[in-house]
C-alpha cells in the first residue's frame, strides 16, 4: 500500500480540524478530524487503514492526555459527585442498553457495535475500545457524532427550558420569602 491516500486523509483531517478551531467549534481537534478524513476518505473514494502502530500510539497518547489531568482536587471533587453519578450513568447504561438491543432486533446494527455505539462516555475511548475488539470502528464513532451534535446543538433549548422552569417554580416571585 502506498503511504500517498494515508498522507492526504491526514492532511484532509488536519486542514478540517484547523477549519473548525478557526470556526470555534467544540471539540474542534476530533470532530474535524473525523469529518476531515473521512471527507477526503469518500471524496477521492480511498479506503485507507490507519496502521495498528500509528493506532497504538494515538490510544496511547489519548490515555497519557486523559490520564495526565487527574490530580488530587479531581478526587475530592468525585466524592461529592460519587451517588448521583453512578445514579445517571446507571440510568443512561441502560437506555443504552435496551435501544442497543431494540437497534440489534432490528437490524440497524450489530448487537457490539450498537452498545458502544449508544454507551455514554467519551467519542475517542469508546470508538477505540470497539476497534482494539474488532468492532467497525466508522458505524461507533458515526452514531456519537451524531449523538454529540444532538447534545452541543440542543444545550441553547435545554438552558433555555431550565432557565424558565427554574423561574417558575423554583425561584420565588419578587416579595415573597424563600
Amino acid at each position: 500500500m502506498t503511504a500517498l491516500p494515508l498522507i492526504a486523509v491526514m492532511i484532509g483531517s488536519l486542514a478540517a480540524a484547523l477549519f473548525f478551531r478557526w470556526l470555534k467549534l467544540p471539540l474542534w481537534p476530533m470532530t474535524g478530524g473525523l469529518i476531515g478524513a473521512a471527507s477526503v476518505n469518500l471524496g477521492l473514494d480511498l479506503a485507507v487503514e490507519v496502521p495498528e502502530a500509528a493506532t497504538l500510539i494515538a490510544q496511547l497518547l489519548i490515555g497519557t492526555a486523559i490520564g495526565s489531568t487527574i490530580g488530587p482536587d479531581v478526587f475530592r471533587q468525585f466524592l461529592h459527585i460519587f451517588a448521583p453519578g453512578i445514579l445517571a450513568v446507571t440510568a443512561l447504561l441502560i437506555a443504552g442498553l435496551l435501544f442497543g438491543w431494540a437497534f440489534s432486533a432490528l437490524g440497524l446494527m450489530e448487537l457490539e457495535e450498537a452498545m458502544f455505539s449508544l454507551m455514554p462516555g467519551g467519542v475517542g475511548e469508546l470508538v477505540t475500545a470497539a476497534v482494539a475488539l474488532g468492532m467497525d470502528g466508522a458505524v461507533v464513532i458515526g452514531a456519537h457524532v451524531v449523538r454529540l451534535f444532538t447534545v452541543i446543538w440542543s444545550l441553547p433549548l435545554v438552558f433555555w427550558a431550565a432557565d424558565k422552569i427554574h423561574q417558575r417554580w423554583i425561584t420565588p416571585p419578587d416579595g415573597e420569602d424563600s
